[in-house]
Order: structure tokens, then sequence, then C-alpha cells
């Protein structure tokens, strides 16, 4: 194996995730190629990081960017950087080549490779990408996972050349950071999406919330998540809950209302039902 520093990466998937992963480690490895079944998207990504997008060179990209055929044979890590239902047709799909494969889901386990690969693991960033949003992926916690103790330890130098937060995870620990992440981040903003559509039909929107929303956030650095709960159902006012199920403008909603604050009812007031 190279030198980590000098690693000939190539890029499976373009991705949110790739298009921030692949400029941090093309800073310090050689991100040598981008494959993806999105021909715009990889050649997009792939001259952000002066890569090779198939097989005819850096001034110019392969039209088949669909076709995994186009894969190098000597890269000495294939990060497959695709959503989750794709994971198990590349590895079973990909040449058995002699570098390190890897993925970067929080959800799929290291047995995806088992007969297809001898040496792999993942290399999972904890965070939420969106192409137009900065990310300082420097401040990203990578969790990673390795068939063999020197593909760990590969893997584990690698995610250290691009990030200062560095941890070893087993398949079933990610599996529960993901899962923590879906509540904390996708559900959380689902629960932002449907107080916009609340103050929305009154002139407002989500910017109203944004100094509860950073002062809610401030309070995890010095509190549980338990202990910083406040807010009507915290308190047991059933008046106030019934009232809002009451003003909520659908079923759904006021079903969503009922579960979640029947949840704090139960850790705060286990006796109340509402």
């Amino acid at each position: 194996m190279q030198q980590v520093a000098r690693l000939r990466i190539s890029i499976i998937g373009a991705g949110n995730v790739a298009w921030h992963l692949a400029p941090a480690l093309a800073s310090v490895t050689d991100v040598r190629q981008v494959i993806s079944r999105h021909e715009d998207s990889a050649g997009a990504l792939a001259a952000r990081v002066n890569a090779v997008c198939g097989l005819e060179g850096r001034e110019k990209c392969c039209k088949a960017t669909a076709s995994l055929d186009c894969l190098y044979g000597d890269s000495d890590l294939y990060l497959i950087v695709s959503n989750d239902d794709s994971i198990a047709t590349i590895a079973s799909s990909t040449e058995n080549f002699p570098g390190i494969w890897a993925h970067t889901s929080g959800s799929v386990g290291l047995e995806v490779f088992d007969g297809e690969k001898t040496a792999f693991g993942s290399f999972y960033p904890l965070q939420t990408f969106s192409k137009e949003i900065p990310v300082d992926v420097g401040k990203v916690p990578f969790f990673v996972e390795g068939s063999r103790p020197e593909v760990l330890e590969t893997l584990k130098s690698v995610a250290g050349l691009v990030s200062s937060r560095v941890y070893t995870a087993t398949s079933r620990r990610r599996r529960a950071l993901h899962l923590a992440a879906v509540f904390a981040c996708n559900f959380a903003n689902q629960m932002w999406a449907e107080a916009d559509i609340l103050l929305r039909k009154e002139g407002l929107d989500i910017t109203c919330l944004l100094p509860l929303l950073e002062a809610t956030l401030g309070k995890l650095g010095s509190l549980s998540p338990a202990g910083a709960m406040t807010g009507p159902a915290q308190r047991g006012d059933m008046n106030v809950l019934r009232r809002h199920i009451e003003e909520l403008p659908d079923e759904e909603m006021k079903e969503l209302y009922r579960i979640v604050s029947q949840r704090i009812l139960d850790a705060s007031h286990p006796e109340l039902i509402i």
C-alpha cells in the first residue's frame, strides 16, 4: 500500500455526499476518477477535483460514466458514495481489484462485501450534506470499520487527513448512529417543515423561530435532551395541548401532535393521557 497521503482513490457516486467529500480527499490524496450513472453530475464532480471521469484522461471525460467497467484496476481505495440500495449491486458487479473497497453508508453493514471483495470497510461521515451548502469536512465525525486490522488503520488514516474527529465503529454501532441521526436531523427538519406550514398561513415563516432553535440546540452543551425539555407537555398543561390539537388544520398534523405530546407526557407526567 502506498503512503496514505499519496493514496489513489476512485470515487463511485457523485451525489451530495461525494460533492463535499471528494474535494476534501482530493486536497490530501489523489482522487483520480469519478464514476456515476448520472453523466452530468460525474463530469461536474470530476472537474471539481481534476479527476478522470472514465478512461479518456484528465482533459476529457468518458461519456460512458454509467459503466463500472471504466474503473481503474490499480486504485488503492474504491469509495462507494452512493445511495444504500445500490451498494450491494456495485459490490457484486465490479471486479475484486486488490485495493480497499469502502462505502459511506451509516445503515449498510460490511456484510454487503462478503464474498465479493477481499479488503473492505466503511467510511461513514455523520453529517447532512446538500450541494449548495458549504460543509467544513474537518469538523465532521467519521466512523470507520475494516475487514482486517490493516484495512481499518488505512481508513482511519485517510479519515484523519480530512477530519479531526475519527472513530472506530462496528456495523451495529454505525446503524445506531444513523438511526439516532434520523431522529435528531431528518425528523427534526420535518417538524420545522410542519411549523413553517402553520406560520405561512399567518404570513410568517420559519425564520421567526431561528432564535428559539439556536437556544434549544445551545442547551445540549450543558443539559441532556430530557433535561432541556420545556413546553406544555412537559408542564402537563392539558388545556393548552387540547386547544393546540383543535387549532391544527388536518388530521395528520393532529395525530402527529398527539403522538409526540404523549411521548413527552409519558416521561414527565405518566398519569396523563392526551
